[in-house]
């Protein structure tokens, strides 16, 4: 009986321990899924972020099948997954088929999304709603913030406007709910910006003044470098993070971006993009022990 303590216990340990015994107390293991989609994982927490969709509208990159049936079965690196985040409905971030199944599959994952994002995949699939208590609704005004801690991660939703798409010159995009997402970690706090350009950045700062917000990774729409130098130099002035992602560029101008990215190094040393599905870059944020 004692043997059998002893080995369940050893497979325990085993187990939590599986997926994060080779990421230290400062890193940030970031696997790129497609567009906007990740998998960031630090010492003890994982999180996922608009990681299953299977539209790309023609222009941009889906997650390989193979990808998507790992998430969806949550084998390494997918396993232990505490939360799912959404920063809005459109089609190349959210299929709301598989998000259903996902949630039906692992109850234990927790699902923060805005509310319009929420209604659109139960109008999807019927019965969405049973699965409320994963859901954490953070649906901030354009302009406006919410924060709460989602089972020990701080969570702080940024309501940024999506950016816009002009037909008959109406917006078309003008009520489309984009969240942004600001999160910690084990004290590496991370900002995704969902698609945004600079203006809604520009914007957001001006209602609510200086940003004041930590950031040590910001994972940010490839549209807010449109302007070179002046724009990554506003970005980094303004967020001041330590590392810059840059996501969801179209599969027609990907091969461009090495040479772009060289040249934001000479205004940011710190910046990178992602190019395949499941390419992976461990980077080490030191002092992250924020107040």
């Amino acid at each position: 009986m004692k043997k059998y303590i002893v080995i369940v216990s050893c497979l325990m340990i085993c187990r939590s321990s599986s997926g994060y015994a080779q990421i230290s107390r400062h890193d940030l293991q970031i696997t790129n899924i497609s567009n906007e989609g990740f998998l960031l994982a630090s010492s003890t927490q994982k999180v996922l972020i608009d990681a299953l969709y299977s539209e790309g509208y023609g222009l941009f990159s889906v997650p390989p099948k193979e990808v998507t049936n790992e998430i969806m079965d949550g084998t390494a690196p997918f396993d232990n997954i505490k939360l799912f985040l959404l920063t809005h409905y459109h089609k190349d971030h959210c299929d709301p088929v598989l998000i259903n199944e996902y949630l039906s599959k692992h109850k234990y994952v927790l699902f923060v999304a805005s509310k319009p994002s929420i209604v659109f995949i139960d109008g999807n699939c019927f019965g969405f709603a049973r699965f409320k208590k994963q859901f954490h609704k953070l649906t901030p005004e354009v302009n406006h913030s919410i924060s709460r801690i989602i089972d020990m991660i701080p969570v702080k939703a940024f309501g940024l406007k999506h950016l816009s798409f002009y037909m008959d010159s109406v917006d078309v995009e003008e009520n489309m709910d984009n969240v942004g997402f600001l999160f910690a970690m084990d004290g590496i706090r991370i900002f995704h910006s969902g698609d945004i350009k600079i203006n809604a950045l520009r914007d957001y700062c001006a209602k609510n003044g200086k940003w004041t917000d930590t950031i040590d990774v910001a994972f940010l729409y490839y549209e807010l470098f449109e302007s070179g130098a002046s724009d990554i130099d506003y970005l980094v002035e303004t967020l001041h993070p330590k590392y810059i992602i840059v996501m969801h560029i179209p599969q027609r101008n990907i091969e461009e971006w090495p040479a772009k990215i060289e040249q934001l190094k000479a205004r940011f040393p710190n910046i990178l993009f992602f190019k395949k599905a499941l390419d992976s870059k461990t980077i080490n944020i030191s002092g992250t022990d924020h107040d």
